[in-house]
């Protein structure tokens, strides 16, 4: 049965201790629930509730050791449900029917592929020794898959004598026994159960499989793993997808284990054939992979695919941040620099190894961010880099002081260089396929000399305080005049605070967006004024103004801004969007309430709960991301969330109706199961009387850009039945738009609906 964490909590003993290792017991209870600790890690549950909860939190599959790997233990089918436990392996085959040549080059082969990706090493895993009919020459094989090392073999024979012979032989390498059937199953289980060794079993169809595992059990054998090939790739297909299914989904723990799929019997030694398949049985869902052979080419798209599918898709794959020498690099090479998000570590660090110039790497922490994602959320800033030079004493490890940047980011050269002014920091290109030209032809080297040759002697430089009050004064002196432009014709109008309307917030003021950071770099008004007009003219109620990290002016350029939009637009009320928290003060000094208070985006439950503080102290509303670290697991996680954001709001003064609820909207491509959990999550927000918000489009990223509109409005209408009070959206999208006032009619929001129907 499906046990919730709160039933689990209810039993646990509340005392916060942190010794399972969770900051809270309720943390923990829903860890347990969702099967990613067992209920005896608490050291102080009770025995009555450890024995009435352990079988229930049980994975319904489960968890079988194979040499140093794991197999099984799943409570899902699909890994966007939630992250997949134990990937599957793979093995290569070896037979009685190959001469002594084919023996030792298929040997030779399975040593070959052995390399390391994203700090996992990926190899042959297993290997498969087939037995054709020859006894004696099928245990020498064995011996000889064993002498391998680092491998599994898996014992292919449904001789009993001969499968006797070949465990004794290398028991020691804890083979996998696989043959066992209807007519031999006894006889096996007794060699496998002796040896301590893992069982597969076979059968003529589901049904003589789930009897002869229900009988293996009986006799206490559950250490087994079922080969689900069939004659036909399609029965192969439905057996593997049937017997997950049956486990995960009906309950019947029978079919609990994990499942050998035989590519070579399936695909009669077609290798493309073979690779295709093995692609497909990475995903549906053979725990082991038999294959005839597995070179590089095989290797490097499966094994690539099987590591993305089996990562937590909650959370970025990242690399570890460091100084990663390319090319045999030395510490008098230069340096290169780049985020952990580990899809631009691999392009990048393909490109420079392609090179072939000498250079070190430097991957700095972003959260598993792309490049201009990070920058946007202030998570790649001179400020970070900084301090990962400093961490890593990079002063002293690197002799050569010249520092390539990204060319997507080159906004953040003035900054770092005042921060780093020993090194030259140079502007690299702006997409990774551009390195191999920019490197080889030595662009870097001139750049390099003229910002040595460009810098100013040293000077004394006062260190900022944080947290020292803001000098106004100077920040308006700072910035340029303000000119009103009468072509605009984009007036707001006023809204009524009280009114249940939706509320938009219009999203295409955003330093992500090349002609944007270009107007917010150079303090142009006109691209920023013209967004903001279309958005207006569209029916915007908030315009979000995003200025990224901006650490040397963020102030300075957030009053500018402001001041910008409001008095171009008859104090069009904003949502000031910064990781710079003075920048957001200074914004919130000029800011004129006239036509509606200013929104801070964004608080969460982890190390930006600090907005709410800001929001309090200057009577402003706060968008609040139901988060801490990565996206909430499920809704009870994002509801402990909301109430630990709520409860600091309202001690601090603030209205519970000045906190908007985020439950951050998941892409629809690859999370499509949890869209249903965000709209529960909103239902449960308007069930306790709190407004709510997002990032609505962030649904359609991915998606082709004639679908985006039609995704987006259908999701606006499903969260606003919901009670979804506001969305970050693309106003000029006229579907969405008409969408949402729609939606205002049938939910009784919009008065006089006539004019808006012209009936």
């Amino acid at each position: 049965m499906a046990v919730k964490g709160l039933d689990i909590f209810k039993l646990s003993p509340k005392k916060n201790c942190k010794e399972c290792g969770s900051p809270t017991c309720m943390a923990f209870c829903m860890k347990v629930a969702q099967g990613a600790v067992e209920i005896t890690k608490c050291p102080y549950m009770s025995a009555e509730a450890v024995a009435l909860l352990s079988e229930a939190t049980a994975p319904p599959m489960k968890t079988i050791t194979v040499g140093e790997h794991k197999l099984g233990g799943e409570t899902v089918m699909m890994r966007h449900e939630k992250t997949l436990v134990n990937r599957n392996l793979f093995a290569a085959t070896l037979c009685t029917c190959m001469d002594d040549a084919k023996v030792e080059e298929r040997i030779e082969g399975i040593k070959k592929v052995d390399y390391e990706r994203i700090g996992e090493r990926e190899m042959v895993e297993c290997v498969f020794v087939h037995d054709a009919g020859d006894s004696a020459k099928f245990v020498e094989l064995c011996k000889k898959a064993a002498a391998i090392g680092d491998r599994t073999v898996i014992i292919d024979t449904k001789d009993v004598d001969t499968a006797k012979v070949a465990v004794e032989a290398i028991k020691d390498n804890k083979p996998i026994l696989n043959g066992a059937n209807k007519d031999n199953f006894a006889a096996m289980n007794e060699i496998a159960t002796a040896a301590g060794i893992v069982l597969g079993v076979h059968g003529a169809d589901l049904s003589e499989l789930h009897d002869i595992v229900a009988e293996l059990e009986k006799a206490g054998n559950k250490n087994l793993i079922l080969d689900v090939t069939a004659e036909t790739i399609k029965e192969t297909f439905a057996n593997a997808v049937l017997v997950r299914r049956t486990a995960i989904k009906d309950g019947d723990r029978t079919f609990g284990y994990p499942s050998i799929v035989n590519l070579g019997v399936l695909c009669d030694h077609n290798e493309h054939l073979e690779t295709a398949l093995a692609s497909v049985f990475v995903l549906k869902y053979g725990s082991i992979i038999v294959m005839d052979k597995i070179g590089y080419a095989e290797a490097l798209p499966l094994y690539g695919l099987r590591q993305n599918i089996f990562t937590d898709p909650q959370k970025p794959m990242k690399v570890a941040p460091g100084i990663y020498p390319i090319n045999g690099a030395t510490p008098d090479d230069p340096c290169a620099l780049t985020v952990d998000f580990a899809l631009t570590y691999f392009l990048v660090s393909g490109e420079l190894e392609r090179s072939k110039v000498p250079i070190n790497l430097l991957i700095t922490d972003a959260s598993g961010m792309s490049v201009l994602t990070a920058w946007a959320a202030g998570k790649f800033s001179s400020t970070s880099v900084k301090k990962f030079f400093d961490e890593f004493d990079l002063a002293n490890k690197i002799n050569n002081r010249t520092l390539i940047i990204p060319g997507k980011v080159a906004v953040m050269k003035g900054e770092i260089q005042d921060k780093l002014p020993e090194w030259n920091v140079v502007v690299g290109t702006r997409e990774a396929v551009e390195l191999v030209k920019y490197l080889k032809d030595g662009e870097y080297k001139a750049a390099a000399e003229a910002a040595a040759a460009s810098k100013k002697p040293a000077e004394a430089k006062k260190t900022v305080d944080a947290d020292a009050p803001l000098d106004f004064e100077k920040i308006a002196a700072s910035i340029p005049a303000i000119k009103i432009r009468d072509d605009l014709d984009a007036h707001y109008k006023q809204r009524d605070p009280e009114s249940p309307k939706f509320v938009t917030i219009g999203e295409r003021i955003h330093c992500i967006s090349p002609v944007i950071r270009e107007a917010m770099a150079t303090f142009n008004p006109d691209p920023i004024l013209e967004r903001a007009a279309q958005q207006i003219k569209a029916g915007a109620t908030y315009l979000d103004v995003n200025i990224g990290p901006a650490e040397s002016n963020g102030p300075e350029l957030m009053t500018w801004a402001v001041k910008l939009l409001q008095e171009n637009f008859n104090n069009v009320p904003l949502a000031l969007d910064t990781a710079n928290k003075k920048a957001i003060e200074a914004g919130i000094k000029v800011y004129n309430r006239t036509n509606g208070k200013p929104i801070v985006n964004s608080a969460d439950a982890g190390s930006r709960i600090s907005y709410i503080d800001l929001a309090a102290a200057n009577d402003a509303i706060c968008v609040a991301l139901c988060s801490a670290d990565g996206i909430a697991k499920d809704n009870e996680e994002r509801m402990m969330h909301c109430h630990h954001m709520l409860e600091r709001g309202l001690s601090l003064g603030m209205e519970a109706t000045d906190l908007w609820f985020d439950p951050l909207f998941l892409v629809v491509k690859g999370m499509q199961d949890k869209q249903m959990d965000v709209l529960n999550a909103i239902k449960l927000f308007a069930d306790e009387g709190l407004k709510s918000t997002g990032g609505l489009s962030n649904n359609s990223n991915g998606a082709p850009k004639t679908l985006r509109p039609i995704m987006d409005s259908a999701l606006v209408a499903m969260a606003m039945m919901q009670g979804l009070t506001s969305a970050i959206v693309n106003p000029n999208d006229l579907r969405l738009m008409e969408t949402i006032k729609s939606c205002d009619i049938f939910k009784n929001n919009e008065l006089y609906s006539d004019s808006y129907l012209e009936i």
